[in-house]
């Protein structure tokens, strides 16, 4: 910082409970004590001699461990340690930890003192290297912990810290119950184990004192946090037609005492508001539900708005009206998490490391390739897959895309929004199906639905997360009752009045009586437009990754050994998960095959020239060549190094070993120079005690020519004349000299006074200035969102007025549907009154037709005794036919049996008359033959026709 004069940034990331909270505070006391030792104790503005007798009171935490060793200064013989050396804006900015952790610290499931809040401090160095000054920005106070928390967790520090106390500050406080009587803490983890609540209250009170708080302002701290503990003690039930009562008040009372604010506007504002309808205000009745959640908004925002100002005393006790050149940035903020149940705060928190992960990517990877790109080394650019570009857009948004932020803000707006509308909104967004021709995210791959809950899931850097979206419309918007701000804005306690002054306005002039509750003005004073948490929580990291672009940053990373809290122990595979996901290993990679180390031309020469004697000739030479002449004479590998067009580059351990070679060739010089030195000495030494005995022989001899003159008169004469001739020239010269020097004083003091008033003057412009940046960045980032809303709200109503004509062509229709109903209606009510009049002659008919059904149910009886003996003549006729079915049956099964018999026998009989017709047929072609050649046969005659042809009937 102090070569180079630019801002620095340490960011100190890692996921919840690996230690960053712990490693921000040693980096600080570092840094307070390396500018300690840069500048002397007897200096006047870092020090202070009233502090010097009461620091040796101050508690441990924050401070260094090692109390008994000290910290030599260099070039003294001082045996003072680090901590009594150290100034008051030393101590204060150390001092300042314990506070902050006190209100914003809390525990957790992973983590024993979490930053439930992320932090940003800057440490201002005076040219001469003393800290001059330092400033916290803070960032997303996780404020629902105040109210509600997973039962394995505690709320904030200072809540406990609080309740272990006892004495006066209690009572003043009206906190006469235990821990189990707030309802804000019972229903929680109590105590942590290994912390003793009373020794941090102690450790506290005195960084309270350091710091420069008095006990007014530390009293109207404790007036909040125990007016929060009251609020959460007021029952709230409901009536039989769902309104709000307050069946208790003595809660209620405390909550006002304390608050400074009248008990009747308190209850009023909390149960029956008075809301604006047009242009009137009317009472609107609160239901039970309502007003708890109007509570617990109140307190959440009591707590955040004290937490601010708190922030701000801070800073005002660290600034200093001293020139300040530069600063160091140290980043602590609220690691990864993934917890069973992730909501809102999750991924706000999430959002932000994924942000500052692909700062460490950007930096690690793209700027180092194009650095070696500029200067013009072969290189070939490897693409180490880190980008989370796409996780970014699909939570932020930006250009033509709809980040999930983007779409809840928007919701936000809407008239009807409901957190399922939202989460359907943000499904058909992501992972709905893409219109034809549209180009599909990388954002897509990144989102994913849930299985059961209502929500989605996201794929960060560090695993995948399940967001629940239950209650984000109301966490975005963060409402609070209108009465109640203005009720607070006039309460007679000046700092509760001052934390809600933006709400004031001229009621909060007017009585009591009529303070929110007249004439239906809102407030007067207004601070921009409504803007929600995902809004402010975009602007402050935009501001932050603004600022961090702006410094040369170094990263810490703090990794998690095991999830047991347990020492000594590390869980393998945990780590190296974590060093994956934070790039810790893709770094090691690209520094192994890249050039980590790198030095300009001119510090490469300068530092290194002298391994290298006779090499480079006098006079001018440029750079590149004289690098180019050393290397060669060092005579390294060219494997080993690049020369680029500023710079020369080295691999991995190459200058350590330069490094090695010069201080041994630098221990050979110098064991040299100390010999030459030494004989020096010795020489000088020798030639003193020569001179001393001449010189003490001329003493000798001038003391005897003294004894000799001293008694001489003319020599008295002479030693009392001569002082005189040059008294009067050394008087006048003296008063001369006088009036030089009071006219030279009165100009230096005048100067000085004009040098401190412009000193004044530019920190105070320097301090606007930065301020009026800082808010023109807020704004520019505010329109840009603003413009972005107010075209997709534009889109919107385009679309709504295409709906709004479609209804009113639906509306034509149903109009003529509506005249033809009705035409149809009318015929109905004629159709109806024919049918009425056929209705009475059927009726008339009725009658008759129910005196003849008596006489038919007579008839009927009697049919009964018939249809009764019928059946019982029928049931005997049934038998007789199955009988007889039997009987046929069987004669039918005798008759086909018989049928089979008959035609057996006929085929047999055809066949054997087929046979006979064969013989005979033969027989008579033997007798024809006979006729013709002799008399027939006796005894044989034929029935044969003429023709040959045998006669049937013979058969």
């Amino acid at each position: 910082m102090q070569d180079e004069r630019e801002n620095q940034s340490i960011l100190i990331t890692g996921e919840s409970g690996a230690g960053k909270t712990e490693s921000t505070k040693k980096v600080i006391q570092y840094l307070s004590a390396i500018a300690t030792d840069t500048h002397l104790p007897n200096s006047s503005h870092t020090h202070s001699p009233s502090m010097s007798s009461s620091y040796s009171a101050i508690p441990s935490i924050g401070l260094p461990r090692t109390r008994n060793k000290s910290i030599s200064v260099t070039g003294s013989a001082s045996t003072t340690t680090a901590k009594e050396r150290l100034g008051l804006l030393e101590r204060q900015i150390i001092q300042a930890n314990p506070i902050l952790e006190a209100f914003g610290n809390a525990q957790t499931q992973r983590n024993n003192n979490s930053s439930r809040f992320g932090k940003f401090i800057q440490i201002s160095f005076a040219p001469d290297g003393s800290i001059s000054g330092a400033n916290i920005d803070w960032y997303l106070l996780e404020k629902s912990r105040v109210v509600v928390r997973s039962p394995a967790e505690r709320n904030f520090h200072v809540f406990y810290q609080l309740m272990s106390t006892c004495g006066s500050l209690k009572d003043s406080l009206l906190l006469d119950g235990s821990i189990e009587d707030y309802e804000f803490l019972n229903r929680s983890r109590r105590e942590i184990d290994g912390v003793n609540d009373r020794d941090d209250w102690d450790t506290l009170a005195n960084a309270f004192e350091i710091v420069g708080f008095s006990q007014a302002e530390q009293y109207d701290l404790f007036r909040i946090v125990a007016a929060v503990l009251h609020i959460g003690n007021i029952v709230i039930t409901s009536t039989r037609a769902g309104d709000a009562i307050m069946v208790d008040p003595s809660q209620a009372e405390r909550v006002s005492h304390l608050l400074g604010i009248p008990l009747a506007e308190f209850t009023k504002a909390v149960l029956r508001p008075r809301v604006l309808a047009g242009r009137e205000w009317v009472t609107q009745a609160r239901t039970g539900q309502q007003a708890v959640d109007e509570l617990a908004s109140l307190s959440k925002t009591l707590y955040e708005k004290s937490f601010g100002a708190l922030v701000d005393r801070i800073n005002r006790a660290l600034d200093r009206p001293t020139p300040k050149s530069t600063f160091i940035g140290v980043l602590d903020i609220a690691g990864f998490e993934i917890f069973e149940v992730n909501t809102y705060e999750q991924l706000l928190i999430n959002f932000t490391n994924e942000k500052l992960q692909q700062f460490f990517n950007h930096h690690m990877f793209v700027l180092e390739q194009e650095e070696y790109s500029r200067e013009g080394i072969e290189w070939d650019y490897v693409n180490f897959k880190l980008d989370l570009q796409p996780t970014i857009d699909l939570i932020e948004g930006g250009g033509n895309v709809i980040g999930i932020l983007s779409c809840l803000d928007e919701e936000c707006i809407m008239p009807k929004a409901t957190d399922l509308t939202f989460t359907e909104k943000v499904h058909s967004l992501w992972s709905g199906d893409l219109a034809p021709g549209e180009p599909s995210h990388p954002g897509r791959t990144k989102y994913s639905l849930p299985k059961f809950e209502q929500g989605f899931i996201i794929t960060h850097y560090a695993g995948r997360v399940e967001y629940r979206t239950d209650g984000w419309l109301e966490k975005n918007k963060d409402p609070l009752n209108d009465n109640l701000t203005r009720v607070l804005a006039a309460s007679t306690q000046p700092y509760v009045a001052t934390l809600f002054q933006d709400y004031a306005g001229p009621l909060s002039d007017l009585p009591s009586s009529s303070v929110g509750f007249a004439l239906g003005k809102k407030r007067a004073v207004k601070k921009g437009t409504f803007r929600t948490v995902a809004q402010r929580h975009k602007e402050q990291l935009a501001l932050l990754m603004t600022q961090l672009h702006a410094t040369q940053p170094h990263f810490v990373r703090c990794i998690v050994p095991n999830v047991n809290k347990k020492p000594g122990r590390v869980d393998v595979p945990l780590v190296l998960d974590q060093l994956r996901c934070n790039g810790v290993l893709e770094g090691i990679r690209i520094a192994r095959l890249g050039y980590p180390n790198r030095l300009p031309f001119v510090e490469f020469r300068q530092r290194y020239e002298i391994m290298t004697p006779g090499i480079i000739p006098r006079g001018y030479m440029d750079g590149r060549k004289a690098c180019l002449r050393m290397v060669e004479a060092l005579e390294l590998d060219k494997e080993l190094y690049r020369v680029g067009t500023s710079k020369i580059f080295f691999k991995a351990g190459v200058l350590a070993e330069l490094e090695e070679r010069r201080d041994a060739l630098l221990y050979d010089v110098f064991s040299r120079l100390q010999a030459v030195a030494r004989k020096f000495c010795a020489r000088r030494q020798m030639k003193k005690i020569l001179n001393r005995a001449i010189a003490i022989r001329t003493i000798q001899h001038n003391a005897r020519l003294y004894g000799e003159l001293k008694d001489w008169p003319w020599w008295q004469l002479y030693t009392k004349v001569r002082p005189l001739l040059a008294a009067t020239r050394n008087d006048e010269e003296l008063r001369r000299k006088e009036v030089e020097l009071q006219l030279a004083k009165e100009r230096a003091e005048r100067e000085q006074r004009e040098k401190e008033n412009l000193e004044s003057m530019k920190m105070s412009l320097e301090a606007e200035k930065l301020k009026i940046v800082k808010e023109l960045e807020a704004e520019r980032a505010l329109t840009l969102d603003k413009d972005s809303l107010v075209q997709r709200s534009k889109q919107r109503e385009i679309e709504l007025e295409e709906e709004i004509v479609a209804l009113h062509t639906d509306l034509d229709v149903l109009d003529s549907q509506l005249d033809r109903a009705l035409l149809r209606q009318k015929e109905s009510d004629e159709k109806h009154e024919n049918l009425r009049l056929a209705f009475d002659q059927a009726a008339e008919h009725l009658v008759r037709l129910e005196g003849q059904q008596n006489g038919w149910k007579k008839k009927e009886v009697e049919f009964s005794d018939l249809l009764s003996a019928m059946e019982t003549s029928m049931e005997q006729l049934q038998d007789e036919r199955d009988e007889l079915q039997k009987l046929n049956e069987d004669f039918t099964t005798l008759v086909s049996e018989r049928d089979e018999d008959f035609t057996r026998l006929k085929e047999r009989s055809q066949a054997s008359t087929s046979e006979l017709q064969l013989k005979l047929i033969a027989e008579s072609r033997t007798t024809t033959s006979q006729r013709q050649g002799g008399p027939t046969r006796k005894g044989f005659t034929t029935n044969q026709r003429p023709g040959g042809r045998i006669d049937p009937h013979c058969q």
